[in-house]
Formats: structure tokens, sequence, C-alpha cells
């Protein structure tokens, strides 16, 4: 079976549950980058109460038209559950990412600044059109988490240099992902595309310049610990350059 055939009877299982209020594709497909590589990325919102019976007749479901081999739980509460199944009768490739929460549940993610254009199979209530965006609340989040990881990157950087010189390889390398990539990563996140401040080294080569993916790609590339004090002095020239010295 591949992944379309899969996708339409997933949709026509789904729609079937009379407790199903919304059925929509997110991930890839949002932000009109989906190639055969995708995650099948669900977000449905059932019923309060009925949660836990909707994903025992989903995986039931599963099981019956592809068998499930393994599965990946994010979160299992009794208002929302987050799952990712491997199937046996399909490719490696084709995972199903099931996110599903309660009516009453206000957490449903569906923030089109956040989590792009949703491709909708299903709306009862109109949820997608009841979308409120904060944005003064919003800038302030991301004003919280540019000072802390400017903060890190400034004041830390001693702990990588400590670490070279003492021949800690190991110890170096660790500090220099925490402490250098990491904090330079958020900030140039929040220069170039705000509002995925929080997404780490995720969709970088959609979000940031060519020039900058080249140059994280180096910083990413490491031999041994003599390439590590000249990508971490290299590191410390682009935050200079991007944002001024400390």
């Amino acid at each position: 079976m591949n992944r379309e055939e899969l996708l339409s009877e997933i949709l026509k299982e789904l729609k079937s549950y009379p407790q199903v209020n919304l059925i929509a594709e997110g991930g890839a497909k949002a932000f009109n980058r989906y190639d055969e590589l995708s995650d099948i990325d669900l977000m449905v919102d059932a019923e309060d109460g009925t949660i836990e019976e909707t994903v025992k007749m989903f995986e039931n479901f599963m099981n019956e038209i592809a068998g499930i081999s393994l599965v990946y739980i994010v979160t299992e509460k009794k208002d929302n559950q987050h799952k990712f199944y491997k199937l046996k009768g399909t490719d490696k490739f084709s995972i199903v990412d099931l996110f599903i929460v309660e009516r009453s549940n206000p957490a449903k993610e569906l923030e089109k600044h956040i989590h792009g254009n949703f491709v909708v199979h299903y709306d009862r209530y109109g949820y997608m059109n009841e979308q409120k965006f904060d944005k003064e609340l919003f800038q302030e989040k991301i004003n919280a988490f540019d000072l802390k990881s400017k903060n890190v990157f400034g004041f830390f950087q001693y702990q990588i240099e400590k670490e070279i010189i003492r021949g800690r390889y190991i110890d170096a390398l660790a500090y220099y992902f925490d402490l250098t990539l990491k904090p330079l990563i958020r900030s140039l996140r929040i220069k170039y595309n705000p509002v995925h401040y929080n997404f780490e080294f995720r969709y970088l080569y959609d979000e940031f310049p060519v020039n900058i993916v080249k140059e994280i790609e180096a910083l990413l590339s490491i031999r041994d610990i003599d390439d590590l004090k000249k990508k971490h002095k290299m590191a410390i020239d682009i935050y200079n350059r991007e944002f001024g010295k400390n």
C-alpha cells in the first residue's frame, strides 16, 4: 500500500467516527514541502471523554489495513494523545503522526503563524476560522527567549575554551553544541524567522538564507579537537557579525 492509498483509507476511517470534529493535515503539507519521505501528519479533534476510545478504534483499524510494528508515544493523557506509528504493510518512511485532542482542550496547535496552512478534510465547528493570534503576547515570548539565548552565548564561551585547553574533546564538543551552537541558532531564528523561534535545528534549509545554512553546515562538521577550536572561533565570528559583540 502506497502512502496516498494509506492516507485515503485513514481519512475515510476517521470521517466515519461520529465523535470526531476535525481532521486536518499539518507538518510538511502545511508548509507546502511535502514529498515521498514526509510523515502523514494528522491533527484530530474529538468530543470530550472519547480520546482513548478513538485512539483504540484508530489503532485497531491500522492493524487491520497494514499492521502496526512500532509505536512511539509522545503524550498519552485523558484529553490528548500524540503518537507516531510505524506500519508493516508500507515503506519505512510512511510514518503516521497522530495528534488527537478533545474538544474542550484549547491546546490544539492550529495556529497558522506557527504551524502553517493545514489541509482541512473535516471541520464540524469551524475551528480553523476561529484561530486568534495574540501578537503582543507572542512577541513577549520571543523577546524573553532571545534575551536568554544571547545571555547564554555571551557568558559561557569560556567553557568550550577551557575544555579544549584541557584536551577533553568530548566535554568541549558537548559544551560547543549546548552553549555555542544552540544559542546561536536560536538567535538566528529570531532574526530570520521569529515565528519558529523555538524550532531549534529543524527546517533551517527552508527558513534561513543559503549562506547562513552553509556556515551552519561547516560549524557542524568537526574532525578533531583542533578543528573544534577553529569552528568555535568561526561561530563567535558569525555571532558578532550578525548581532554585534557582547
